[in-house]
């Protein structure tokens, strides 16, 4: 993509989800859990890559990292994400993976939160891949897994079915109990329990506004 059409893109998403923000209804379940472990120190916070978009809004402003592909969505992505307040972390499971490991853990040791889409960016589809259960390990921190939802929605035509939300509706976002990971777990047991939390707290917000997984 151009710079010229790239700069268009950014300011268009952006706005979008300004106005997204700015006429939904957000309500968020599962806060308390979070926030006590909050206390103790960063986190990280795992949801479906088709659905990143719900928490964008309430989180804004924080310093979050985000981990987010080097491919050329990905850059739309960052630059949008930038605008509300949030840290690029650049990589992913199929191109610089390693390099996106030492980002998140240079980041939570900084004391700030991460946001992963761990089924992401090619998929499978709801299927967690390593990086998370390692950052996880690795770290010693939390892994709190996020279920999102929308009552009014756009789903492309994408390997993962990409969920856009649409003004005037309610987001779901359910905050499953906070998941702590001895450092010598073993990986493949970790991203299992991680997997099927992200699933159980998605169905919870599904079933929420009255819909099933796509």
């Amino acid at each position: 993509m151009n710079p010229a059409a790239l700069g268009w893109a950014c300011r268009a998403g952006a706005g979008y989800l300004g106005v997204v923000g700015r006429t939904s209804r957000y309500r968020i379940s599962g806060r308390a859990a979070v926030e006590a472990a909050r206390a103790e120190g960063p986190m990280l916070w795992a949801f479906w890559h088709n659905r990143l978009l719900g928490p964008l809004v309430p989180y804004r402003d924080r310093g979050i990292g985000v981990v987010i592909s080097r491919s050329d969505d990905g850059e739309l992505i960052s630059r949008i994400v930038e605008r509300f307040g949030y840290v690029p972390i650049r990589g992913s499971s199929s191109r610089g993976g390693a390099m996106a490991l030492r980002g998140v853990l240079r980041h939570l040791a900084s004391g700030r939160d991460v946001a992963l889409t761990p089924d992401g960016p090619r998929g499978p589809r709801y299927r967690v891949q390593p990086g998370v259960a390692m950052a996880a390990v690795r770290s010693g921190v939390p892994v709190v897994p996020v279920g999102v939802a929308y009552s009014r929605r756009w789903v492309a035509p994408s390997w993962d079915r990409f969920q856009v939300p649409l003004p005037f509706g309610r987001v779901e976002l359910v905050l499953g109990p906070p998941l702590r990971f001895g450092r010598g777990e073993p990986i493949e047991r970790v991203r299992a329990v991680i997997q099927g939390a992200i699933l159980r707290a998605t169905e919870r917000a599904d079933a929420r506004v009255g819909r099933v997984p796509p």
